[in-house]
């Protein structure tokens, strides 16, 4: 009997260390580690509170470093996920906080002032051609690596987002969003601030709760539909000459502007617009609660 509870006890504790997640390097002021990607691999990088800068790496070495600011050295540890797709990086404030590959989760809430926490300032070199996706609770997110694909976002923080060869998404519940020179398609939005994308392929996507967008693509692959919304701002959208789509804008209070004949269905109103531009296909829709809102061609 005795040798049976001493076997049952050895299996819950082997099955509580299975689940739980080695937390490294919180003694150290600065954290480092170096990390081989494979080609095509899977990179993420989390945090609750700091800044993240992500830059192109010079080979298939992942270069991670992160410097604690502020607080008690211990307050932050880095959980590492490795796995035959890539790596996971999280920097974490408690032991039971999970680092997963799809983000940070937390069963504790911090209640106090962020301005008073504990933060880290991460910058990592990721290898050109990864699938990336970054992430910070509280704090500016700068990416500029030849990523295949990307998705960046931050809590409330300044989000910008360039050389992407693929697929971008960027997000940010209250700050910018910046894109520029990527290969799209493209999702932007924030809660609270203005959107800006440059130099992009599209189709592009793209939302504020509060600020202008503004929208530049150098040409347009497929007949995916076009979507751009604001609670409160301009929506300013320059296209190709040879730009062709069924169009629905409408704002609460501005003007619609376009540079191309358009085709008008129903009737003519100053704040709606209802038509095709071109041949048609793909469809536009624009909407704001308050601003102008203008069609460019580039």
């Amino acid at each position: 009997m005795r040798n049976r509870f001493m076997a049952g006890a050895v299996t819950l504790l082997l099955a509580a260390t299975a689940q739980g997640q080695e937390v490294v390097g919180r003694n150290d002021r600065v954290f480092t580690l170096s990390e081989r990607v494979a080609a095509d691999g899977r990179v993420n990088i989390f945090t609750s509170h700091g800044t993240i800068t992500v830059t192109e790496a010079s080979g298939p070495t992942l270069e991670y470093r992160a410097e604690k600011e502020r607080g008690d050295v211990d307050d932050i540890g880095f959980v590492v996920l490795r796995g035959s797709a890539g790596v996971t990086i999280c920097a974490v404030y408690d032991d039971d906080d999970r680092c997963e590959e799809d983000g940070l989760r937390r069963d504790r809430s911090f209640r106090g002032n962020w301005r008073d926490r504990a933060r880290v300032s991460i910058t990592v070199a990721i290898p050109r051609g990864t699938h990336a996706r970054v992430s910070s609770g509280n704090g500016a997110v700068s990416f500029s690596a030849a990523a295949a694909t990307a998705r960046v976002s931050s809590g409330n923080g300044r989000v910008r987002v360039s050389n992407v060869q693929r697929d971008v998404q960027a997000s940010s519940g209250n700050g910018a969003v910046t894109v520029d020179n990527v290969g799209g398609p493209v999702r932007a939005s924030t809660g609270n601030g203005d959107v800006s994308i440059t130099a992009v392929q599209g189709p592009v996507n793209a939302s504020s709760g509060n600020g202008d967008i503004q929208v530049s693509m150098d040409r347009l692959i497929g007949d995916d539909d076009l979507e751009f919304s604001s609670g409160n701002g301009t929506i300013e959208l320059t296209v190709p000459a040879d730009f062709s789509a069924e169009v629905e804008a409408s704002t609460g209070n501005g003007r619609i502007v376009t540079d191309f004949p358009i085709r008008i269905i129903g009737r003519i109103s100053p704040t709606r617009l209802r038509g095709t531009i071109g041949d048609g296909g793909r469809h536009l829709r624009m909407t704001t609660g308050n601003g102008a809102m203008e069609i460019r061609k580039k």
